[in-house]
């Protein structure tokens, strides 16, 4: 019994194709008129197949299938409840009325309906990939140079250490087109990249369970003006492109915190302003004449520097007249600085000395990203 059930299914399943495509095949009716006075019905469409009936000159007949120069006919039924089905010649008839219904095709080229003032909204999401440049270095120094003291110390480390190379991307556009295929637009977006670094520290000469942690963050909202050209490869599918320049408004910040009062707590927070370039491709599929679904990828060359603003210093202190912690604030430029073995980023209100490498900090969003969204037209 279960044997029987799946081959019913597994018929039904070949079975299907077929059927649809019956149901979706244009479809061609003929109304036929015998001009001969005595017209032979053939078992096949072949003049020596059986004769299966006759029909008198005048009468009507209906068709739904030609093989050749043979129409498919069915007559009856009868008084018992019978048809006879069979081919008549084409030289024994008169088409008399012929209708075509054809399908919608998929494929076939409309005339655009939906015309508008040309202005399109876009709307998107998706990944950012770049870079990054001094800010990840500089911060992930300082957790490779305390692991190795503390590991050559004899202490025991859990760490998590991520790297700012992802981030989150949405953007808007306002595209005004002021030929068919070319356009005119002005965008924002919004890139946003956190890691989260930790260590836990345990064991040891001296036992302690401690843990240190960071967390670097760097948000960019990009002002783009740039053109767009809109390629039409068939009615539903389009393929994009667009490129500009983009001005960036950064902003840093960074927060060391720990439990461990040998070490000390660092806050540090700066924004800057650069240009940049920008470029995409994209495929765009119209959903109705008024709605676009698109994917894109966009590429960028940005390296925002000259950052500016504060670092906030929190350490233990024991001294004769006080036991406690202590805030210290410098504001400046965020520096990045290298000696042999580790880098660090800074903020100082003069430049530093003493180190192998000094220089503004510099973060390279250059990369790309990769969005969807959807496009509405005005």
């Amino acid at each position: 019994m279960r044997l029987q059930r799946h081959l019913k299914s597994l018929l039904v399943v070949c079975l299907l194709p077929l059927s649809l495509h019956a149901l979706n095949s244009d479809t061609t009716e003929w109304k036929l008129k015998i001009s001969v006075e005595k017209a032979n019905i053939h078992l096949e469409p072949d003049a020596e197949s059986p004769v299966v009936s006759t029909a008198s000159k005048g009468t009507i007949l209906d068709s739904y299938e030609k093989s050749g120069e043979w129409f498919r006919v069915v007559i009856g039924p009868d008084e018992k409840g019978f048809s006879v089905i069979g081919y008549l010649h084409s030289s024994d008839v008169v088409i008399i009325k012929e209708k075509i219904v054809k399908e919608p095709d998929f494929w076939e080229e409309e005339p655009e309906f939906f015309k508008g003032i040309g202005l399109r909204v876009k709307l998107s999401g998706g990944l950012s990939f770049f870079n990054a440049g001094d800010i990840d270095k500089g911060t992930r120094s300082f957790f490779d140079s305390t692991s190795y003291f503390l590991s050559s110390e004899g202490y025991t480390l859990d760490k998590k250490i991520e790297s700012i190379h992802t981030a989150y991307d949405v953007s808007g556009d306002i595209v005004l087109y002021v030929k068919p295929q070319l356009g005119i637009g002005l965008g924002v977006s919004y890139i946003y990249a956190h890691g989260t670094n930790l260590i836990i520290v345990s064991g040891g000469n001296i036992p302690l369970n401690v843990q240190i942690g960071s967390r670097p963050e760097i948000s960019t909202v990009p002002i783009r003006l740039g053109l767009f050209f809109t390629l039409p490869i068939h009615r539903l599918f389009s393929i994009s492109f667009n490129s500009g320049t983009s001005f960036y408004l950064t902003k840093y910040s960074y927060s060391l915190y720990t439990d461990w009062k040998d070490l000390k707590n660092i806050f540090q927070t700066a924004t800057a302003r650069n240009l940049g370039f920008h470029g995409g491709i994209g495929l765009e599929v119209s959903l109705n004449q008024r709605a676009v679904f698109f994917i894109e990828g966009q590429g960028r060359y940005a390296k925002i520097s000259n950052f500016k603003g504060k670092e906030i210093v929190t350490e233990w202190s024991v001294t004769q007249s006080y036991i406690g912690y202590v805030h210290s604030e410098e504001n400046g430029t965020l520096y990045y600085l290298e000696n042999d073995k580790y880098s660090y980023l800074a903020i100082r209100e003069e430049e530093p000395s003493g180190f192998k490498t000094i220089r503004k900090a510099t973060f390279d969003l250059s990369g790309f990203s990769l969005r969807v969204g959807f496009i509405v037209k005005f």
